[in-house]
């Protein structure tokens, strides 16, 4: 490189990362896609290594630097096995040595940039030498020297203790695990104490040249380092980064003199309370990783209570002075500490400690004055609420002598003001946020958080029960009421229409009473049937609130109906009633099928009979029933399915209201008992023979065609279930009626008819709800019900719509969708008699639809601007994977096509390969579940189709190979296996039937004519693959290569050569001997068991070889 290649390069960099170029007005114009094709070249081969390097020292733009830094990366990465172990050191030394002289002056991107490359060189050479081995030693000194480089030594420290903590690509987990392990046993506590050393550092002011910035950053990169260090993966339990949470720290035991010193707890506390964010917020979540240190790393309890003992007396000190909690981010991280504490230490420990029943006040106290401030803390109320339901979920396994005095009665008042004091913070945000007309956000909307905190509230709330239930009940009577007396007056007219302060109450006394639902969802949904407390009479509580709600609802129902519609309550009020309704159906209905002795509340349904003694779950559940006071079992189940059949016809524009709705109804269908019971409510039966547009009008909005399919197949499953046709009242085909009538009014229509908008929507219906009820049918006997009724009447409908609306992807995916799930034989329920010619007819009406469709979408033109996806190759994708679930489905012979001159299957075949081939191979790559199509598609021409793929044209066929040859280098392990099968197919169809005169065998070797070295670049893909290629692709790839190298020998056997030249001698002879290896003991044979050996072989060869291969 000399320095006019030097400017280009710099120039390259300027349009790449700011969009301008720095050359003279001359120079040719580059666009940022150009830029950056060629400056990746820079790592495309080891040989540009010294061209980096001659960036690195004469260029002056730092853009440059970036990318000569990240290309050096890349290529140390990539060609690690291409270095001798003296090359390895003199890049580290050299990179080490730049960042020494330059890294000051340099931009923090350059910066981190480099560190990044000697830390990766660190982590791959760390057992080549000890020098690698020693960076820590290294990095003391730039520590001593300036402060600029104090900085740029911690960024190396943290930078390297993030490498080593992380999995590298391309490295098995063993490999990592391995160097991972030595660096802790070897480096990470010295580093550890360096930041440690740090901070002590500058708590002393001991850095007296560095000025206020460079304290500031000095303070970050050591706390950083320090959180770093705690954080580190030290057993390889690859704990999920997602969760905020912290497990157990599994700090190593020579660590104990450190974590245990008084010292280093009281120098992050002091970090904490001196400091800004972030450095503060940084010291406060080391303080959390410290407090959740293993328990055995302590050698005696008494050591383990001095350390708690501190920790809760800083605690202690900080709640007491309210200590940096103005700041956001420290507030939550103390809220983190608080919900911590109780996870990793006992409850027998805590109230041992001392000035406990002190801390339990603080804690409460600063609980409710967060919850009262719920507007700026909605994140962090959940880690509060972990903390008490931590510590009320321990009382039971705690004698009320251990420890403090008194202190089981402090924490049952403390617990019940905290949670009266959750219920009316959260009763006084409604108006809150009311009146502030949108400055504050509703915490009913943040739904993650709304979660968080209902998960938390039962186990509070149980332990406490009988005084909550009063004070929610306290609240809930007055404002029902209330709520009562105001729908009085509007009576059948909407909120909105209702004067500015009626409809102000009216949104008031809503919100109060969603977050009222919610609450006794939450708590109704935490009733256990196997803990200790059952029977103690919680079922009555639980009554007492459930009926409230119920009544609520009923109120809300009875509104609606009388106003047909149009008194509706808020929707989050609704969605509130829902979640409800879901927690009592998880814990009271599981029972709804079993009857009862001695004349109780609860009805007998079907055979199953009780003991003479009932079981104390029976008397709670009859109890429950009983104290509300609102009917039996089915009473209340009525009404609950009453409320969903008014949220479907009242509430058809609120797409969240309808899906939880169906989700519901969903999860009461698919219970064993709750289903069963269900069938014999009215509401149910109106349900199933009412199932029309014209009743539930959500069926016609557009955007709820996917919940029709669910609707229909709830309804379909109830149906079909046993006794379900004779206790509806209802059968199928009855059932099957209204979509039926559609159909064939849809049927009688002309084209143009057929064509014309009027149509659109009830043929998108009539599909929806078909594919609805296939995907309830589960059997041989409910799919032929459904295939009766569809053949031969109105498949020809099918593939009509199929030709006139192919150019609208709304119609053509509701058929196609339907199609795939009818045609998907699933539990084998496609199977017909022997003597039965339906299996076929079934395949040629699929065969029509999809040639109808595929034909005209082939003849239109793929649209040059908009969504060319949804607009032609989402329909093409699900086409294929309907001949897919056609011809994988083992109900056609497909022989009898051929036999008898029927054009089905060569038409299907024909048509659905165009459609494969029409799409380019980029855009089928660049669309996942396109690409699953038009893959599996070919993958199954190859493996039960061979003799019409071999009767291709060359061109066509070398197309199909080319596809699967790049498809093979997917980066999706579904995609390179399918393309991996492909080949397999075609490798022992060539193995087992080279010779033989047969055409297809003719017209092989015609194609391997024109193409010789098809195998040849097949064998050293795969082989590159295993060698080189990404560890979630290598069982794919291993399954074809025993029948590929058996089909050509010749081929492996020239891979074998080539990859032998590109290597020196010494390289040569070790891989000489792992081919002997790979070929020992390995039969001429496709059997299973031969092949299972030879895969195991493949393994072995490739942790071998990877081992020493330059590339």
């Amino acid at each position: 490189m000399d320095d006019t290649q030097l400017a280009q390069v710099e120039s390259l960099c300027e349009t790449l990362y700011t969009g301008q170029s720095s050359g003279s007005n001359g120079a040719e114009k580059v666009t940022r896609e150009e830029a950056q094709s060629r400056l990746l070249s820079l790592q495309s081969s080891a040989s540009f290594i010294p061209q980096c390097q001659y960036i690195l020292d004469r260029s002056k733009s730092q853009y440059a630097l970036l990318v000569a830094s990240n290309s050096l990366t890349e290529l140390i990465t990539s060609h690690w096995n291409n270095f001798t172990i003296a090359q390895r050191i003199d890049i580290r030394n050299y990179v080490l040595g730049y960042l020494a002289n330059n890294g000051p002056t340099l931009q923090d991107f350059v910066t981190l940039s480099l560190i990044k490359l000697v830390c990766r060189i660190t982590k791959l050479g760390w057992f080549d030498d000890a020098t690698h081995r020693e960076l820590t030693e290294d990095v003391t000194k730039f520590l001593q020297a300036t402060v600029d480089h104090c900085i740029l030594g911690l960024k190396i420290l943290n930078q390297l203790v993030d490498e080593l903590n992380i999995p590298t690509s391309g490295r098995t987990l063993t490999q990592h695990r391995k160097t991972s392990v030595s660096f802790r046993d070897l480096c990470l506590f010295k580093v550890f104490q360096l930041g440690l050393t740090t901070l002590k550092q500058l708590q002393t002011r001991a850095i007296s040249t560095a000025d206020h910035r460079q304290e500031v950053i000095l303070g970050e990169q050591a706390l950083g380092l320090t959180v770093r260090c705690l954080n580190f993966d030290f057993i390889g339990t690859n704990p999920d980064e997602s969760t905020e949470d912290v497990g157990t720290i599994q700090a190593p035991t020579n660590w104990r003199p450190v974590l245990q010193d008084p010292g280093t707890t009281e120098l992050l506390l002091d970090f904490y309370a001196n400091t800004d964010p972030p450095r503060s917020n940084k010291a406060m979540e080391a303080v959390i990783l410290i407090c959740s240190v293993r328990r055995s790393l302590f050698p005696s309890d008494k050591e383990r209570e001095a350390f708690l003992g501190r920790v809760m007396s800083g605690i202690r000190e900080l709640l007491k002075n309210q200590t940096g909690l103005q700041h956001q981010d420290n507030y939550h991280q103390f809220c983190r500490l608080l919900g911590r504490l109780k996870a990793n230490y006992q409850l027998s420990e805590l109230v041992k400690t001392e000035g406990y029943l002190e801390w339990l006040e603080l804690a409460a106290s600063f609980t409710t004055q967060s919850i009262r401030n719920w507007q700026y803390s909605t994140n962090s109320i959940h880690y509060l609420l972990a903390l008490w339901g931590r510590l009320v979920a321990a009382v039971p396994y705690v004698r009320p002598e251990t420890g403090a005095k008194g202190h089981v009665q402090a924490l049952e008042n403390h617990v019940l003001h905290v949670v009266e004091c959750y219920i009316e913070s959260m009763l006084g945000s409604v108006e809150t946020v009311l009146r502030s007309e949108g400055a504050l956000e509703d915490p009913l909307e943040d739904d993650g958080s709304l979660m968080e905190q209902l998960d938390r509230l039962p186990t509070i709330c149980r332990f406490q029960y009988s005084s909550v239930a009063n004070i929610l009940v306290e609240k809930f009577d007055p404002l029902l009421n209330k709520y009562r007396e105001l729908m009085g007056h509007l009576m059948s007219s909407s909120t909105e229409n209702a004067p500015p302060n009626v409809a102000q109450q009216v949104a008031i006394l809503e919100g109060q009473l969603t977050w009222l639902t919610y609450i006794v969802g939450s708590i109704v949904g935490g009733h256990s049937w196997s803990s200790s407390r059952i029977g103690n009479g919680e079922e009555t509580l639980d009554a007492n609130l459930s009926k409230r709600v119920l009544q609520l609802a009923q109120g809300m129902d009875y509104r609606l109906t009388n106003s047909n519609g149009v008194g509706k309550a808020d929707a989050k009020l609704e969605v509130a009633m829902l979640y409800y309704f879901q927690n009592f159906r998880r814990v009271y209905m599981f029972m709804w099928e079993q009857s009862s002795s001695g004349g109780s509340s609860i009805s007998t349904m079907g055979s199953m009979k009780l003991e003479s003694v009932p079981s104390t779950k029976q008397k709670v559940y009859q109890n429950m029933f009983e104290h509300m006071g609102l009917g039996d079992h089915a009473v209340v189940a009525n009404l609950i399915v009453t409320k969903i059949g008014k949220n479907l016809k009242f509430w058809p524009e609120e797409h969240d209201i309808v899906a939880k709705t169906l989700n519901l109804l969903t999860d009461m269908a698919g219970g064993y008992s709750s289903s069963k019971l269900l069938l014999t409510l009215d509401t149910v039966k109106y349900l199933a023979s009412h199932h029309t547009h014209d009743e539930f009008p959500f069926l016609n909005v557009p955007s709820n065609a996917r919940h029709r399919t669910t609707f229909h197949a709830i309804l379909v499953r109830l149906l079909l279930s046993a006794g379900g046709e004779e206790k509806l009242g209802l059968t199928f085909d009855k059932f099957m009626e209204p979509i039926v009538d559609t159909m064939t009014q849809l049927g009688a229509l002309d084209s143009s008819q057929l064509r014309s908008e009027a149509a659109r929507m009830p043929l998108i219906g009539i599909f929806r709800d078909l594919r609805g009820v296939a995907m309830s049918l589960h059997n041989r006997r409910t799919f032929g019900l459904l295939f009766d009724i569809l053949e031969p009447r109105h498949m020809p409908l099918f593939s009509k719509v199929g030709d006139l609306w192919h150019d609208q992807p709304d119609v053509m995916i509701s058929l196609l969708r339907f199609m795939h799930e009818f045609c998907h034989n699933k539990a084998n329920r496609v199977n017909f008699d022997q003597s039965s010619p339906n299996g076929i007819l079934l395949f040629r009406a699929t065969s029509d639809v999809v040639c109808a469709y595929g034909r005209r979408a082939l003849a239109t033109a793929t649209p040059a601007s908009g969504d060319i996806y949804k607009m032609k190759y989402k329909g093409m994708s699900i086409a294929l994977s309907v001949i897919n679930s056609a011809m994988s489905g083992n109900y056609v012979c497909f022989g009898v096509f051929a036999l008898y001159n029927d054009p089905a299957l060569d038409n299907a075949l024909d048509i659905s390969l165009k459609m494969a081939l029409s799409i380019p191979l980029d855009h089928v790559i660049a669309y996942p579940k396109l690409s699953k199509s038009v893959f599996g598609f070919i993958e199954i021409i190859f493996r039960n189709h061979i003799k019409t793929t071999m009767a291709l044209d060359t061109s066509i066929f070398m197309q199909l190979m080319n596809a699967v040859h790049e498809g093979l280098q997917s980066s999706d392990a579904q995609i390179s296996s399918m393309c991996a099968n492909s080949i397999d197919h075609l490798a022992t169809f060539y193995y087992e039937n080279s010779g033989k005169d047969k055409p297809e065998v003719h017209n092989l070797n015609k194609h391997l004519s024109a193409q010789p070295n098809l195998f040849s670049s097949l064998t050293a893909t795969l082989f590159n693959l295993l060698l080189f290629g990404a560890p979630q692709n290598h069982w794919a790839v291993m399954r074809p290569m025993l029948s590929l190298m058996l089909a050509s020998e010749s081929s492996f056997t020239s891979y074998k050569d080539h990859l032998m030249s590109t290597q020196d001698s010494s390289n040569q002879a070790k891989l000489n001997e792992a081919f002997n290896k790979l070929l020992a003991d390995v039969n001429r044979s496709l059997e299973s068991a031969n092949r299972d050996r030879f895969t195991q072989k493949l393994t072995a060869f490739r942790v071998s070889t990877r081992s020493f291969l330059t590339l």
